[in-house]
């Protein structure tokens, strides 16, 4: 064999070689997982306290820290009900970025209607916590939290401040922790991240921050003393016929420089601007009424006669007083209205009675609204001028709309969030959930007024102020998209 023929060898088996090792590579790469949960995995974990039984043995009781709410061996019902597997769904190569990895949910829905009590829109389910777990994980029906070792409070450590309590257990791994919620990794998971929901009080903005991470490894290179400006993004989107989906929101938490080895308990810091939960969209508002429609009419029945006995209460309270310091026929009189206000505060509670057991025979079976898809995605990259086109890249023209920088630099054109005047931190009575809240009261309030009016000319006027309410009401409906009411 010649020299030359000896070299092409050479060559030709480095790049088999190479070939299968990158092959390899690929196929151990950890696979970006994301779970939704009312609490943080990681950053909640409990303690637990060795409490001695009746019979003498030793039981492991929970001792909940703030904001816990993660059952061992359970997790509390999921916002996204399933893991987001990264598999689920391909990102397309040509909007893959080599410096990110993504997780893509199937579709599900934003909303949730809760119908127990009354009629009640809300976010799903109890969005509390996200955690993402880069990590290869084992099959899906592996069980893995009875291996899970609790992190037991060590005795001489229960005086102390919570802050300082120390446990007696050995595995304080990150793949221990994640055992709880039965999140099964094979091997060691390369990163784990976490970020905190929080929500303004009436639920009409939301804002993220950071609960802490652990990095094991970076995800884009092997280099152990390598540096990466490290940010991860949420994206809500609307599906669509075509491939461009309606981006709802977009959020993001920059990390700054990380490298192996890094782990944090949190930022500490309560600056994150207030961003715009995305709205019920007219075609899922539409769905809503149309599936709530009785339950609305009754509950509106039922409060409409709650407001009805209240006025008459004290209208009860007043004519009993006025009659006390009245005399003569005048006192004759209030006491007459005052029994024909008794008997039609009687009849109304015989309503409200009836009303309220034919409300119990509705379906209560909660309903949800407004399917989206949700995208997650790490990015890390070599500098942080690097980092802000890539925000700019991942999040695209849409970080006007409720987009913002939640715990780190970020240019200001990318950290556009509410101003203060735009949020409401309290609900209103009066228009909860939906702009014609007002007329539907209104509507109402004359229903249970023409029902309990009496013959004569009060009822021929509260017919027609009936017919106003429910033309006022019907107007307000339209202009949301819904159908007026026969």
């Amino acid at each position: 064999m010649t020299l030359h023929a000896r070299r092409l060898v050479v060559v030709v088996s480095m790049l088999s070689l190479l070939q299968g090792t990158s092959a390899q590579a690929a196929a151990d790469a950890p696979v970006i997982h994301v779970f939704v949960n009312n609490s943080c995995i990681v950053a909640d974990e409990p303690y637990f306290v060795p409490q001695v039984a009746k019979d003498g043995t030793e039981q492991m009781t929970p001792k909940f820290l703030p904001l816990l709410g993660l059952v061992v061996g359970k997790l509390v019902e999921l916002f996204i009900k399933t893991e987001i597997e990264g598999g689920a769904h391909a990102i397309k190569a040509k909007g893959a970025r080599k410096d990110t990895r993504y997780a893509l949910t199937h579709q599900m829905n934003l909303y949730r209607a809760e119908l127990s009590s009354a009629p009640t829109l809300s976010i799903n389910s109890s969005l509390g916590c996200m955690t993402i777990v880069a990590a290869n994980l084992k099959p899906p029906a592996t069980a893995c939290t009875a291996d899970y070792i609790p992190r037991t409070l060590a005795p001489e450590s229960m005086a102390a401040p919570q802050d300082q309590w120390q446990t007696t257990r050995i595995d304080n791994s990150v793949e221990n922790v994640l055992r709880r919620a039965d999140i099964c990794v094979d091997g060691q998971a390369a990163a784990v991240y976490e970020a905190r929901f929080e929500f303004s009080e009436d639920g009409t903005a939301y804002r993220l921050k950071d609960a802490g991470y652990r990095i094991n490894s970076l995800l884009t290179t092997q280099d152990k003393g390598a540096r990466r400006s490290t940010v991860y993004t949420l994206k809500v989107s609307q599906p669509g016929t075509t491939d461009q989906q309606e981006v709802l929101s977009s959020a993001w938490v920059n990390l700054g420089v990380l490298a192996a080895g890094a782990a944090s308990t949190g930022s500490k810091r309560d600056a994150a601007p207030w961003l715009r939960v995305p709205p019920l969209t007219q075609e899922a508002r539409r769905v809503y009424d149309e599936k709530t429609r009785d339950h609305q009419a009754v509950m509106g029945e039922i409060e409409a006669l709650k407001r009805a006995m209240t006025r008459n209460q004290r209208l009860l309270d007043g004519l009993g007083h006025r009659a006390q310091v009245a005399s003569g026929d005048i006192a004759a009189g209030l006491l007459q209205e005052r029994t024909h206000v008794a008997v039609e505060l009687q009849t109304q509670s015989a309503e409200l009675d009836a009303l309220n057991a034919e409300y119990r025979e509705l379906p209560h079976e909660p309903l949800e609204f407004m399917p989206v898809t949700i995208e997650v995605a790490v990015t890390e990259t070599e500098s942080e001028k690097k980092l802000q086109l890539a925000l700019a890249d991942i999040i695209g023209n849409n970080s006007g709309l409720v987009a913002a920088s939640l715990s780190g630099a970020a240019t200001s054109a990318l950290a556009k969030s509410l101003s203060t005047t735009d949020l409401k931190l309290g609900a209103d009575a009066a228009d909860q959930q939906f702009p014609w809240t007002r007329a539907q009261a209104h509507y109402f309030d004359a229903v249970v007024a023409a029902r309990s009016a009496p013959p004569g000319a009060a009822t021929l006027n509260a017919q027609r102020e009936l017919q106003e309410a429910k033309r006022q009401y019907n107007a307000a409906r339209q202009a949301a998209g819904l159908e007026a009411l026969p």
